[in-house]
């Protein structure tokens, strides 16, 4: 995504800002579970499916968000560092730590990175 002409200077870009390391980033993108599921199964006598029960999972939970940079000096975040932001909208942020950062190089996404996130601590 191309850096967006705007004529008013207070219009924001993309969805609510994270800041990470002292550095605010305009969100373009945010895919995040609040938690985890696992599907516990239970057959016949037959082996076929006769029931199943779903069940908080205690796997790590990851996702990924799309940034902007504010100009194309703007620093990356680095790889650890811990952040909050509400994620899901519920009006408390909550804490997720940086695990990736990629960079993807083409015309229509110059200014704009991925991030591979942990979701730390969830706040609802």
């Amino acid at each position: 995504m191309a850096i967006p002409y705007s004529s008013t200077s207070d219009l924001p870009l993309g969805l609510a800002p994270a800041t990470i390391n002292s550095v605010v980033y305009n969100v373009d993108d945010s895919t995040l579970a609040s938690k985890v599921n696992r599907l516990i199964e239970q057959t016949d006598g037959n082996g076929d499916r006769a029931a199943f029960m779903i069940r908080a999972d205690s796997a790590q939970i990851e996702g990924s968000m799309i940034l902007q940079r504010a100009t194309l000096t703007t620093v990356l975040p680095p790889e650890g560092t811990e952040f909050t932001y509400d994620f899901d909208r519920s009006g408390t942020a909550s804490t997720l730590v940086v695990k990736d950062v990629t960079v993807s190089i083409g015309k229509d996404n110059f200014d704009t990175f991925e991030i591979a996130v942990i979701l730390k601590t969830y706040q609802a």
